[in-house]
């Protein structure tokens, strides 16, 4: 049972990943089109989905870097 727990819970952070992913492309998208409240919308929306996930150092390393990137973060 807890083998089953831990291999969904895996499998939640890696499609959290995926999200948080296109979310700050999305937010980058919105803000490089002047669509800043919804830009930073966006953006905290992935920072929230990233303080509950539980992924490696490197992977979470790499997405707080992508939302750190100025078109996202000043949003």
């Amino acid at each position: 049972m807890n083998t089953a727990l831990a291999q969904l819970r895996a499998k939640t952070d890696r499609e959290l990943a995926v999200l948080i992913r296109r979310e700050t492309q999305r937010a980058m998208w919105l803000a490089a089109r002047g669509r800043y409240i919804e830009a930073a919308r966006t953006s905290e929306r992935a920072k929230a989905w990233l303080a509950v996930t539980n992924l490696s150092a490197p992977e979470r390393a790499r997405l707080e870097r992508l939302l750190d990137v100025p078109s996202v973060a000043c949003a």
